[in-house]
């Protein structure tokens, strides 16, 4: 795209002959002798028009006087400047006309694409790649308008209006990253319940696409009405049994019956042979929090080693 440099008509007429200086049609700007001309011209008021740099009359900074044409006088330099971008903004002011027009005109577009893909037999998508899930992840809550449901933080900020309900591991309680995320969502007007054990990172936008995620496969996009129907029951039947959390501005602590549900479930999953690793990951929490409790229901029961420790679990506690 090649924007104007000036209206050049309206400076023809104060060419002459001898303009002093050797600057092309194209430049931008006064040259160095141009420049020197200038200045004498502000100083005595004219120049003669025979001697004047073209340059300085290209651009609107000399310009003959309705009552003697054998002279230039200067022009002020904010004027000649406006002139010269006047033009320049025009094809600007179009050109941003032309992309809102775009824009608008892609939107039902945008919309007839999204109902055709929902009612085509092509219900699932999966995309790949350390870019790609991201952004795709990103713009489905830009594009959520009713309800946002994630077990996963949010990857973009939630539109106004929407209803955004989280669940998270009750370990988020105790981590100061996620603590301070769970913040942010509840003082956005967001809500947000743990419980211990999340299966899966879901992100179910309108009760109409589902997402959902693996940190190293990537994501699979789901559209089937029955199969987003259920996973949007799952989601329900898991927050109604998890536990809401404080408010933003109350002190983070451990709440002893999430610390007893915590230990429980790393019990639980003792005696099933797990090692601490394993473990960690079932419950979305560090291997260092899972040596913790192992420690410290060691400690409680009296045992000397692993294996004894499984053992004493299980005579504990035999419902596990």
């Amino acid at each position: 795209m090649e924007f104007p440099v000036h209206n050049r008509a309206m400076h023809d007429d104060a060419k002459g002959p001898g303009t002093g200086c050797h600057c092309t049609d194209t430049a931008q700007a006064p040259c160095a002798d141009g420049l020197s001309r200038y200045r004498a011209a502000v100083v005595k008021g004219c120049l003669p028009r025979a001697t004047a740099p073209h340059c300085l009359v290209r651009l609107g900074l000399l310009t003959p006087p309705p009552d003697d044409p054998e002279v230039l006088v200067p022009v002020s330099p904010h004027v000649a400047e406006t002139e010269l971008l006047q033009p320049v903004r025009d094809l600007l002011d179009a050109q941003q006309e032309r992309l809102r027009s775009i824009g608008s005109g892609f939107s039902p577009v945008h919309a007839i694409y999204r109902a055709a893909r929902r009612e085509s037999q092509d219900w699932l998508t999966l995309v790949e790649g350390a870019d790609a899930v991201p952004a795709l992840l990103e713009q489905a809550v830009r594009d959520c308008r009713t309800e946002l449901m994630t077990t996963l933080p949010a990857p973009a900020p939630v539109p106004p209006g929407v209803t955004h309900r989280a669940l998270y591991p009750h370990a988020a309680r105790t981590h100061a990253a996620r603590w301070r995320h769970i913040q942010d969502i509840e003082r956005a007007g967001g809500h947000v319940r743990t419980l211990q054990q999340l299966t899966g990172r879901m992100i179910l936008c309108d009760r109409t696409t589902a997402y959902l995620c693996d940190q190293d496969a990537g994501a699979v996009e789901i559209r089937h009405p029955t199969v987003v129907a259920h996973l949007a029951a799952v989601f329900d039947d898991a927050w109604d049994r998890a536990k809401p959390v404080a408010e933003p501005t109350a002190a983070r602590h451990r709440e002893p019956l999430i610390v007893d549900e915590a230990r429980r479930a790393v019990m639980k999953l003792l005696v099933s042979g797990l090692t601490d690793d394993a473990i960690a990951r079932r419950l979305g929490v560090s291997r260092r929090t899972v040596a913790a409790h192992v420690a410290a229901i060691s400690r409680d029961l009296g045992s000397q080693s692993r294996a004894q420790l499984g053992y004493l679990i299980a005579r504990a506690d035999p419902d596990l």
